[in-house]
């Protein structure tokens, strides 16, 4: 899904301009605190309002074509409509103990044990209670609206929620907002602003990756890998049918159009199943010898990486893509893959439950929060793999 958000930056490419001078830019943009949103690769919003509802905002944008002030154009912003709480504010007294649930479509993968992590910091900072369930047996749009239906049957005070297609979750979201459980997204969102205006009276506030922007800086950061000569890569996704891995593709796939002359080949969907998806990377790698690079959109990035290893590749295949799971850290550190692109999971999270106690507690509505894009190299592989041993510790102190 590509959000447009408050601290977008432009990034200067195209054809005119070298790898080395786009990395460049890309380096300075980490270096003032993360990618946020990348002025010309998300898709803009045609209002400059949002509706928040209880629980809502969005990012606005004064006007289409804006350049964020710098030359003359109007600058980003976020509005939000003031909405009060389905609560009584309380400021001469302890807060309330309150329940908040967080719903995946995919509950089966480690990816999330850094922002299950991140959930109970922020509840436990509060004295909150908080659960964290989805699908257990992989990626499920209706197994995951079931297991909402049981939530607001169940009635949290708060509920955090990924939106994975653009129309299944309606009626159980719409029925959440009349039973006055306040409702934010984080990590995937299939909708935009208007959209969810239209559907829910509001829109929702999104904590999470401008997933275009975000799969954009991995196909640059797939090009400062490629020798000179390079001249073929390779997309691919384990559900072409799971919106935010399409936008990523389609951000992968512009940043080498739009910067190179490498040749971007045909997605390969290489499934969610660890042999099946090995095995289907391996053919393409031996059905393409002239490959020079594979990059994954998603947390199976390290099937890739596998199958680099077992073709013994590594030395003329660049393999790259998405998240940070251990095993695709692994394969960094030793030499399979060559880089990944995480978006902050455990911000995905401690926000949304913060925000949450700033919305019920104090009134505050909910603001979508840009986790932005954080390449892992060779260059920062320790440290990256040193706090991704934490997370299960930190799971297990929670009794998570």
């Amino acid at each position: 899904m590509s959000r447009d958000n408050t601290d977008a930056t432009e990034i200067r490419v195209g054809r005119g301009v070298s790898r080395r001078q786009v990395m460049k830019q890309l380096g300075a943009v980490a270096a003032i605190g993360g990618l946020g949103g990348l002025a010309g690769c998300t898709q803009g919003d045609d209002s400059t309002d949002t509706q928040g509802g209880g629980d809502g905002s969005g990012t606005g944008t004064a006007g289409d074509g804006g350049d964020g002030g710098g030359s003359g154009g109007a600058p980003n912003y976020q509005l939000v409509q003031l909405n009060p709480p389905p609560t009584t504010l309380d400021f001469s007294s302890e807060p309330e103990a309150r329940q908040i649930t967080m719903v995946t479509h995919d509950a089966s993968t480690s990816f999330f044990d850094p922002t299950i992590g991140g959930l109970h910091d922020a509840a436990s900072q509060m004295g909150w209670e908080a659960t964290f369930t989805g699908p257990s047996s992989g990626f499920s749009v209706q197994e995951q609206v079931n297991i909402l239906n049981s939530v607001v049957d169940s009635g949290p005070d708060a509920i955090a929620t990924t939106i994975a297609d653009p129309a299944a979750y309606d009626d159980v979201i719409n029925r959440a907002l009349e039973n006055d459980i306040p409702v934010v997204t984080y990590n995937t969102l299939a909708l935009d602003r208007e959209q969810m205006r239209n559907k829910y009276g509001r829109a929702l506030a999104y904590t999470g990756q401008d997933q275009v922007a975000a799969g954009y800086v991995c196909g640059l950061s797939m090009l400062e890998k490629l020798p000179d000569d390079a001249s073929r890569v390779t997309p691919g996704l384990s559900d072409p049918g799971h919106s935010a891995l399409s936008a990523r593709a389609e951000g992968m796939e512009m940043a080498v159009r739009q910067n190179s002359d490498v040749e971007v080949t045909d997605r390969l969907n290489y499934t969610g199943d660890s042999n099946e998806g090995v095995s289907r990377i391996e053919n393409h790698l031996t059905a393409n010898p002239d490959l020079d690079g594979i990059m994954g959109a998603d947390a199976f990035t390290w099937f890739i990486g596998n199958a680099i290893e077992n073709q013994g590749v590594a030395d003329s295949v660049v393999g790259g893509g998405f998240d940070l799971t251990g095993e695709t850290l692994e394969h960094i550190n030793n030499g399979n893959l060559k880089y990944t692109t995480g978006q902050d999971p455990y911000s995905q999270g401690y926000f949304p439950t913060m925000q949450m106690f700033a919305y019920m507690d104090r009134g505050m509505p909910p603001k979508d929060y840009p986790t932005g894009a954080e390449v892992i190299d060779e260059s920062n592989i320790e440290f990256a793999q040193e706090r991704s041993g934490g997370w299960g510790q930190l799971r297990e102190y929670h009794g998570a």
